[in-house]
């Protein structure tokens, strides 16, 4: 079941990747660009599991106690150590490397963007054969939200052009460019996570406090799906229209 899971990841997702590279308006990516961003999201996930040991040590260093929590501060604090904070930091260290191995053809806010849906999709696929459950009810449900580290590439990919192109064109702030390229995607992540695979009302003794804990996954849920509804529209619009907008004023290529 993992690895059919992983089969329905790449078919969903690689045509989605294809669409987004056809939209690119400058000549079409090499193949080495279009493959080795997704190869270096596979590899993304293994390098989320360090950090997520890190934390943990951190934790037990500082001695932070999350059995004193209420169930919805270890909830949110869960799911910011275990899933927002380490997966797309792991995501951010293999974009930027990607971005690092191609800064010669990246010519515009758009292939940022690209390299960023690259490496979440890679990720996914990743993840997906690592937590197949086999539960069909389940295993459906995260096929719906398939593209949703995609999308949190998508997010970080954009902000890190656009912080480019605001230091080199001297337009807008590219320090809150780097800071939303990082808290728009973590923030996402960790509220969803704490709503869902981290939300410790659902185990709670108290019938009460599962009621809500169910309550709020289901509506978490459907908030992410709408969202990500709303994302793969401004995938063909909004986004499409960066790229006519080059990181640097001239014909130069960027250099990081």
């Amino acid at each position: 079941m993992p690895f059919l899971q992983m089969i329905v990841s790449l078919i969903v997702l690689g045509l989605l990747y294809k669409k987004m590279i056809g939209r690119d308006n400058e000549p079409k990516i090499s193949k080495g660009q279009t493959i080795v961003p997704v190869v270096l999201g596979v590899v993304a996930l293994p390098l989320s599991f360090m950090f997520v040991l890190l934390n943990g040590v951190a934790v037990d260093v500082v001695g932070i106690k999350t059995e004193e929590m209420s169930p919805y501060v270890r909830s949110v604090f869960s799911a910011f150590f275990a899933a927002g904070l380490p997966e797309e930091m792991a995501k951010l260290v293999f974009m930027l490397l990607a971005i690092l191995i191609f800064h010669k053809h990246i010519k515009n806010v758009y292939a940022y963007i690209l390299i960023g849906a690259a490496v979440g999709f890679g990720f996914t696929l990743f993840e997906e054969f690592m937590y197949g459950s086999g539960v069909l009810l389940v295993d459906a449900l995260r096929i719906i939200l398939l593209p949703s580290h995609m999308l949190f590439g998508i997010i970080m990919g954009k902000h890190l052009g656009l912080a480019k192109y605001s230091k080199v064109a001297k337009e807008g702030s590219a320090i809150k460019e780097y800071l939303l390229a990082v808290l728009i995607p973590v923030i996402i992540h960790t509220l969803y996570d704490a709503c869902t695979g981290c939300n410790k009302l659902i185990k709670s003794e108290n019938e009460d406090l599962v009621d809500i804990g169910v309550a709020v996954g289901l509506i978490a849920f459907v908030v992410m799906l709408i969202w990500q509804i709303i994302m793969l529209k401004k995938v063909k619009t909004d986004y499409t229209l960066t790229a006519e907008k080059k990181v640097c004023n001239c014909s130069e290529r960027v250099k990081m």
